[in-house]
């Protein structure tokens, strides 16, 4: 009975994987169009789908913690398969989420690079405003 409701879990876990690799990639193309509204979203529904995984993590550490060594290690056997496909899709995800990453950092650089050379270009351009009228030093109407 408890395997096949960590069988079950896993399968959704697999699932939700999908589902964030999606939402991933959204956000990735939000990204390098900037489209901010859509980035927004993306980040929200990544939020909602990281929020289920952790409370399926719960509930199958909740399933592991109730077996005993013999039967956990059974049941560990016989559900490799879906090990290694959490952990190819975890470590997917994880590149993604650098690429990302590296893509804002980017972003983030030349945008101070431009705000920067916007400063000296004011400070250059105060050195051209008209100067103040200078008065005579002798009294008088001149």
């Amino acid at each position: 009975m408890e395997e096949e409701k960590i069988k079950t879990i896993l399968e959704k876990k697999i699932s939700l994987l999908g589902e964030l690799e999606g939402q991933i990639k959204r956000q990735m193309k939000a990204i390098e169009e900037s489209d901010e509204p859509t980035l927004i979203q993306a980040l929200a529904a990544k939020e909602n789908v990281i929020a289920l995984l952790v409370k399926d993590d719960e509930e199958l550490d909740k399933c592991v913690a109730r077996l005993d060594d013999k039967n956990r290690k059974v049941i560990a056997k016989k559900l490799k398969e879906f090990g290694v496909r959490i952990e190819t899709e975890t470590e997917k995800i994880i590149e993604m989420e650098n690429h990302c990453e590296k893509k804002l950092i980017n972003e983030k650089q030349e945008l101070l690079t431009k705000m920067k050379s916007l400063k000296n270009g004011r400070t250059l351009l105060e050195g051209y405003k008209f100067s103040a009228r200078i008065k005579p030093k002798i009294s008088g109407s001149i």
